[in-house]
């Protein structure tokens, strides 16, 4: 038999992959080692995910935004009258040929409306004259411009009555809780970076959470703003009754750091039912509750609601639109908006979360706008 040389390859017999048991180990060692790292992975995938979704979410509204303000800001910097004259005067002395390439075609509206309208409306500036207010209502915001086109609106404008919403910011987590959570280390929650939190004040007709002084007062003693939810029984009384024990219980004050009472609708927990009511009555219920608490305080509630619930037992219904939603969907990386509804602004996205100074599982939620937006809310 001749010696293997790089010019007599194997036979396919010769191929054959004889095992040893130090070979065994070695491919033992290295799948482990490749399960280790696909696992952690996922981990880090899993993890990513989450914070992934909320950036989207932040930029999201923000680049609508921004494309809502310039595009009437370059409609009116084409409508400026100095702008049309500067126009008029050029145009005469540009060659048909010049006019009709493909390459200035494609860039009239971009750089000639970006650099001719900020020519003119410098021409129109030093110009003086009613040009100005055309200009300034350019650079405006489309809630300004509205109120530049109105002499009316100006004029409360330029009185001091101008207040704008909050920024929009990143959005930020908070938890709800309730009588099982039981004693809570709120300045660890707080160091948890949550910054707010609904508690369980009365359920039904004849509950009351033993609770919940302590975990609302302490809340907002380690600086989290704080929230009360009233677990909603429609077949026990009416829902002006409930709503009247649920403000006696909160006891609601307009202190800068009190978020709008919330209305907790869910199916009947002994039969997963809309509690033998039809549609329309639980429209006339849920009416009652929200007039009463509205009298009351003030405020609008904030609904809780999931989207099965809100079809099944609230036939889709709209009437609400005006209301916060607090929305309630695990287990996936957006939520679905119950019909009636435009968006979510609370979202609880996990009722097995972990945080500092809660002893077990609870829920945790995350607002979608902001923290200073988020203070508004409370205001």
């Amino acid at each position: 038999m001749k010696p293997e040389t790089p010019d007599h390859s194997r036979s396919p017999e010769s191929n054959d992959h004889v095992s040893t048991p130090k070979h065994e180990a070695n491919e033992r060692g290295w799948q482990a080692k490749a399960t280790g790292v696909d696992d952690a992975l996922r981990t880090a995938v899993d993890r990513v995910r989450p914070a992934a979704h909320r950036v989207g979410q932040w930029l999201a509204p923000l680049i609508q935004r921004l494309m809502q303000w310039l595009t009437p800001l370059l409609q009116r910097v084409q409508d400026a009258p100095a702008v049309r004259r500067l126009r008029e005067r050029v145009a005469p002395h540009v060659p048909d040929s010049v006019k009709n390439a493909p390459r200035l075609r494609s860039m009239q509206v971009g750089a000639g409306i970006a650099a001719v309208g900020i020519v003119g409306l410098i021409i129109g500036g030093l110009a003086g004259g009613d040009d100005r207010d055309v200009e300034e209502a350019a650079m405006a915001s489309p809630m300004e411009q509205k109120k530049a086109e109105n002499p009316q609106t100006r004029a409360e404008t330029t009185s001091g009555d101008n207040t704008q919403d909050a920024p929009l910011g990143p959005p930020v987590e908070g938890i709800d809780v309730s009588n099982h959570n039981g004693n809570i280390d709120w300045k660890k929650v707080a160091g948890d970076n949550k910054k707010f939190t609904f508690v369980l004040a009365s359920d039904g007709t004849d509950f009351a959470n033993p609770k919940y002084s302590e975990q609302y007062h302490g809340a907002k003693d380690a600086g989290l703003i704080a929230g009360a939810y009233h677990f909603a029984r429609p077949d026990d009384s009416d829902g002006a009754t409930q709503a009247n024990r649920f403000l006696d219980i909160m006891d609601y004050q307009n202190d800068g750091k009190t978020l709008p009472p919330v209305l907790d609708l869910e199916v009947d927990p002994n039969g997963g039912s809309c509690y033998d009511m039809s549609v329309d009555q639980m429209h006339q219920w849920t009416k009652a509750f929200n007039d009463t608490v509205k009298q009351r305080t003030g405020k609008d509630p904030i609904i809780y609601a999931n989207p099965s619930f809100w079809k099944q037992c609230m036939g889709s219904t709209d009437t609400f639109s005006n209301h916060n939603l607090w929305l309630a969907a695990y287990e996936v990386d957006s939520p679905t908006v119950p019909k009636g509804f435009q968006d979510w602004d609370f979202w609880q996205y996990t009722d097995k979360g972990n945080v500092a100074g809660v002893g077990g599982n609870t829920d945790i939620n995350q607002y979608k706008e902001g923290i200073e937006r988020l203070k508004e809310l409370a205001g």
